[in-house]
């Protein structure tokens, strides 16, 4: 009787450990040990299998948690195919600073922000608190000094693909915006892709962009992506109007 406790004890000790190794899920073990401990009587083999069983359970469902869970900044999709969702990037008075580099890429006048800082606060509308996604920040941009918001991979020699982004303008009470995307190619820097949308006055929610659909052509090759987003109502003209983006998925070549 007392080889048999010995002997299921380290059958359990080294069944839950095999399983715990390759899945950070130390806090299940007390349940475990509740469940497959408390019944001494149990046949020896059995009481294996029932261990084994609810431990492969416990793996299961921290996997799939893992899976589908929020990172912080980023994840990644297949091979070098990269979600971003800027979240990762302090915002201290609800504007922040994205590194050269910034998980391969650089961005010229997109800056990540915090739509519901409390320093943002009156001059963020409410209606704009939707451009965080994965909350709580997103990319802001807009014109300065008539240069272009855009992306480009830090390594120069690199290009890449943008798959899709959710995005929106900034609240505007009358008139409409355009939203355009250039992407610019290696072989043909002066014949860019493009693809525009108009937004009507109004709340909006951020729009989808899955570029290839859209556009009907595969946004690959990329030396930059461009984006701004201009302002119309009668006569009245302004190319500097904001924007949000979140969820970026992109893909450096």
């Amino acid at each position: 009787m007392v080889l048999n406790q010995i002997f299921y004890r380290v059958a359990f000790i080294v069944t839950a450990f095999v399983h715990l190794y390759f899945n950070d899920l130390i806090k299940a073990t007390i349940v475990v040990a509740a469940m497959c401990l408390s019944d001494s009587k149990r046949p020896v083999l059995q009481s294996i299998l029932r261990l084994h069983s609810v431990v492969l359970v416990c793996f299961m469902l921290a996997f799939c948690f893992s899976v589908v869970s929020a990172h912080p900044d980023q994840t990644i999709l297949n091979g070098r195919d990269v979600l971003m969702w800027f979240d990762d990037v302090e915002t201290p008075h609800g504007f922040g600073q994205l590194a050269a580099g910034y998980h391969g890429f650089t961005f010229n006048y997109l800056y990540a922000f915090k739509p519901t800082h409390q320093d943002l606060e009156g001059t963020i509308s409410g209606d704009d608190l939707n451009c965080a996604i994965s909350k709580p920040n997103a990319l802001y941009g807009s014109k300065v000094a008539a240069e272009t918001p855009s992306i480009h991979a830090h390594d120069p020699s690199r290009t890449f693909t943008v798959h899709s982004l959710k995005i929106k303008p900034l609240d505007f009470p009358v008139g409409f915006v355009t939203i355009n995307l250039r992407g610019f190619l290696l072989e043909n820097l002066s014949s860019p892709l493009e693809w525009t949308v108009d937004y009507p006055a109004g709340f909006h929610d951020t729009l989808h962009v899955r570029l290839e659909e859209f556009s009907k052509t595969r946004w690959k090759g990329l030396t930059r992506l461009e984006v701004e987003a201009d302002f119309h109502y009668n006569n009245v003209e302004m190319d500097d109007w904001e924007f949000c983006i979140d969820d970026l998925e992109i893909e450096i070549e």
